[in-house]
């Protein structure tokens, strides 16, 4: 298993001077949990991840991968071949670069291949194909749609969404067996991912359930609470203990607060996060 999660997580542990079980108690976890994160014998959820970012004060980026000036490869999807015919070569490019981390494996002026999982994708030039127009032929919206699987929907929809890279659905049910989601890219193909759901972070109608302050994605562990302690799914415990905000501020202060958590979804570009957050955030009970 790559530790570079648990070499992050030391080395950010101890420069706030904090011990296993301190570290453990403010994420509300064991410090076995804490050990076993570090030694690369486990990975700590999405949420958890998060909140070490901000208690670090690092972006998720920070804790998630080593220095490198290319994007990481996204490990969880698994793939099945396909070939896909794009009518804007530069923007589908663009697009499955952020969607697989990852660079174009082979750049042409008629095609473009990405090598992923030991399976080729390959993005043909429409313009460049004689008397080729797949916009005339049926009534569908898309030609292809590429088929991926993970292990955790959960993770890898809020993954998705953050990239905004192109319209997502929520997470739906075919059978009692079968989660996914889809992604459209540039030329309206569809990107199925499909997956396992196998936490609480979702009420019954199967929505995802995010704190309505600062937007991070809840299991019933990290719900915040009311006075006298009961527990309430509009906002998760760091921001909202026995009925009270953790932190008085302005929407604007939160919009500037958040923005290191969300640059690593916006090409570390600093408007363009603060632009997302403020989208987000508008739509937030708090914020309302």
């Amino acid at each position: 298993m790559n530790n570079i999660i648990g070499v992050k997580i030391q080395e950010h542990r101890q420069k706030n001077v904090l011990t296993q079980e301190a570290l453990a108690e403010k994420l509300n976890v064991s410090r076995q949990s804490v050990s076993k994160w570090e030694l690369g014998q486990a990975l700590p959820d999405i949420d958890k991840i998060v909140a070490m970012a901000r208690l670090f004060g690092v972006t998720t980026d920070e804790l998630l991968h080593a220095h490198s000036d290319m994007p990481k490869r996204n490990d969880l999807l698994r793939l099945g071949s396909i070939y896909l015919i794009t009518k804007n070569m530069q923007k589908a490019i663009q697009f499955y670069e952020k969607l697989l981390s990852m660079r174009a494996s082979t750049r042409h002026p008629v095609f473009a291949e990405f090598f992923f999982d030991n399976h080729c994708i390959a993005l043909m030039d429409e313009a460049r194909l004689s008397g080729h127009d797949y916009s005339r032929k049926g009534d569908s919206d898309y030609k292809f749609v590429l088929n991926f699987y993970v292990q955790d929907l959960i993770v890898e929809h809020y993954r998705v969404k953050n990239l905004n890279i192109g319209e997502v659905t929520e997470i739906m049910q075919s059978n009692p067996n079968y989660y996914f989601f889809h992604l459209k890219d540039p030329d309206g193909n569809v990107v199925e991912i499909t997956g396992q759901v196998h936490d609480t972070r979702r009420n019954e109608n199967m929505e995802t359930i995010y704190c309505q302050s600062c937007a991070m994605p809840m299991s019933e562990e990290q719900y915040g609470s009311l006075e006298g302690g009961t527990k309430t799914k509009d906002y998760c415990h760091y921001c909202f203990v026995d009925g009270t905000f953790t932190t008085e501020q302005t929407f604007e202060e939160a919009v500037e607060g958040n923005i290191r958590f969300w640059l690593e979804h916006c090409n570390n570009d600093e408007e363009a996060a603060r632009k997302r957050i403020k989208e987000v955030f508008s739509t937030l009970k708090r914020w309302k």
